[in-house]
């Protein structure tokens, strides 16, 4: 009962959101112009989708920030393994992440092209630099966090450092962990579809860019939409690898339960 309350989730989510637009349009409180009906816009998503266009330009967007979050996630947990190796790197790591952490996706857009050019370097640089900071924070916290009694039981057995990280420290942080690579996979959907719009020659940002110069109004919030389901897709891609990494934290919380 309780999996499939879970598996409705997201469509009863999707229907509040749908039913909460389409009174905000009945109701007058938008300009119609600039708000169109949920009709309009199902409407200007299925002329678009009957084009091979809109399909190819979500499929390397969509490409972009999977490739980019597992990149990050990979880059994250490591230097976060590093941190916990060495302090001292740690520390002077954290200098760095308190200073880069908060610069918008925007506001790196224009130096990076100048510096990268067009093309996947400019799109790995963006992604990664937005999207790494969860998890590298997370899997600090995280490692810092292994219970003294795991630790010395590793100690008893004679674990060396390395075997103690990758046999009980790893273990014990990844569910908070993915917990960061979860925040990370809206991150880095974030950061695709800005740099599309800013610098982009394809890809579902720069449909947006080019949609809203012209105006369609009900086409740029189609594409929208279809942002947010890409997002939803990829939250429940890290979902199953959790699943499948951490299955045994998942099942002991919901026996606590």
């Amino acid at each position: 009962m309780k999996t499939a309350l879970t598996a409705l989730r997201i469509p009863f989510a999707l229907l509040a959101v749908i039913c909460l637009w389409q009174t905000v349009y009945l109701a007058g409180l938008a300009n119609p112009k600039y708000f169109p009906s949920i009709f309009e816009i199902g409407s200007a998503f299925w002329t678009m989708i009957s084009t091979s266009a809109l399909f190819a330009a979500d499929t390397v967007s969509f490409s972009r920030a999977a490739v980019g979050l597992v990149a990050a996630s990979l880059i994250g947990i490591g230097l976060a393994v590093l941190s916990d190796f060495y302090p001292a790197f740690g520390k002077g790591f954290q200098y760095i992440s308190d200073i880069t952490q908060p610069i918008p996706p925007a506001a790196l857009v224009p130096t990076a092209v100048f510096a990268l050019g067009l093309g996947w370097k400019l799109y790995a640089f963006v992604i990664i630099l937005v999207t790494v900071w969860p998890p590298f924070m997370n899997g600090v916290a995280a490692l810092r966090a292994v219970s003294s009694t795991q630790l010395n039981t590793g100690r008893m057995l004679g674990l060396s450092p390395w075997e103690m990280m990758w046999q009980i420290k790893l273990p014990s942080a990844l569910p908070e962990i993915f917990s960061g690579v979860r925040y990370a996979a809206t991150l880095s959907i974030i950061a695709v579809t800005v740099s599309e719009m800013l610098a982009g020659r394809d890809g579902i940002g720069f449909l947006i860019f080019k949609k809203a110069f012209a105006l369609r109004t009900a086409d740029v919030f189609a594409l929208m939409f279809l942002v947010a389901l890409n997002g939803v897709l990829l939250n429940l891609g890290v979902g199953a690898l959790r699943r499948m990494f951490t299955g045994w934290h998942m099942q002991m919380t919901e026996r606590a339960k």
